[in-house]
């Protein structure tokens, strides 16, 4: 039976088993009650309740268009300075206003509810798009519950015949989680529940904290005085870890969980690729997903991540993860002037889509292509 797994404590439910909130006319305004509790439309007390649903765990209102579309949660993560809530803001910025609208013709993205909408604008948007500002680091879980951003993409599906073209809605649900609770036991139990809940998860690398990246493009070109580095491998090490607490897949196989490993801040990187290496060159996901141009871009991280750790990280990640695909890429096109300036040129990300185009062909919500080229 389908389950609905809340975007806010992330308990899985039946949606027979949602509640129901009691409408302003009634005496007992707000208070919650089981759905099944219903009588004629109408709660216990005789009055027509709130339309929206509520977590009975966490008595939070659900959005109808999370509910039926069968919403599919993303979580990001990472160590401190890799770039996830940046990551997370030029994203949904592509995808509402940039490259990725122009090459996915008819799709849209709209952020769904207040909350998200809010948090979009204060937090990501204005301070990336119109302050040219770094953004503040995210806060650990154990001051603040990781708040979710839910967007709608609407692809439009192929027309049959008779019938005419279907819309495919695909509401998405992101987790910004601080660096730093990677490392915390304390807040293991949250970001276990966080993790499992999770359809999809997206690790972003930060080549600036491997030892040997460091050396390579030489301290003056690493912004801010930084002293403290997490080890990348410790990162995904600690990622397999939280996810085998609730998986129920036996220890001794892979975990089934697409994971797509993205490396940061290839603009620092960028002269060290040869002329040819696929990272040099435009995405080729032109209204699909183009399997040749991600496995290009698979094997030439794969092959750097090689050289930086010997072959110790590629056997992690596939001794741990069924399905995993690597990526690289930059959300800002440049690094910062100072820890809080944007350079003067403005946001020209990267490759910035492609983690998530990934996902979203194997959620099947567009289209994969393969052999193209």
């Amino acid at each position: 039976m389908p389950t609905v797994t809340c975007p806010y404590c992330w308990s899985r439910q039946r949606p027979g088993d949602l509640s129901r909130r009691c409408g302003d006319r009634c005496g007992d305004k707000g208070a919650v009650f089981p759905d099944k509790e219903l009588s004629d439309g109408k709660c216990p007390h005789g009055q027509l309740p709130q339309a929206r649903r509520v977590c009975p765990q966490c008595g939070r209102d659900l959005l109808r268009e999370y509910i039926d579309s069968g919403g599919r949660n993303i979580a990001v993560i990472g160590s401190a300075d890799s770039g996830k809530s940046t990551w997370v803001g030029v994203l949904v910025h592509q995808f509402l206003h940039g490259q990725v609208a122009e090459r996915f013709q008819g799709m849209s993205l709209d952020l769904l509810g207040e909350a998200s909408r809010i948090r979009y604008e204060r937090d990501f948007d204005t301070p990336l798009f119109r302050d040219s500002r770094t953004l503040r680091q995210t806060a650990s879980a154990r001051v603040i519950a990781p708040e979710p951003l839910m967007f709608s993409l609407r692809f439009p599906g192929r027309a049959r015949w008779l019938r005419p073209e279907r819309v495919v809605p695909v509401v998405t649900v992101f987790y910004d989680t601080a660096g730093e609770d990677v490392a915390r036991a304390s807040v293991m139990d949250q970001l276990v529940s966080y993790l499992s809940a999770a359809e999809g998860i997206v690790l972003l690398l930060d080549p600036v904290q491997m030892p040997r990246v460091r050396e390579m493009i030489g301290a003056d070109r690493i912004s801010g005085a930084r002293t403290a580095f997490t080890e990348q491998l410790f990162v995904l090490t600690r990622l397999g870890e939280l996810l085998r607490e609730r998986s129920k897949s036996p220890v001794n196989k892979p975990l089934t969980i697409p994971l797509a490993i993205a490396l940061t801040k290839l603009d620092l990187l960028r002269e060290t690729f040869a002329p040819e290496s696929p990272l040099r060159r435009p995405s080729h996901h032109l209204g699909y997903y183009d399997e040749d141009d991600g496995l290009d871009v698979h094997e030439d991280v794969r092959g750097w991540l090689n050289q930086w750790y010997e072959p110790a990280f590629d056997r992690s990640v596939a001794n741990t993860f069924a399905v995993h695909r690597y990526f690289g890429l930059s959300a800002l096109g440049a690094p910062p002037v100072d820890g809080n300036r944007l350079s003067p040129s403005g946001v020209h990300p990267y490759r910035v889509e492609d983690p998530m185009l990934w996902l979203l062909a194997r959620f099947g919500a567009i289209r994969t292509v393969r052999g193209k080229r």
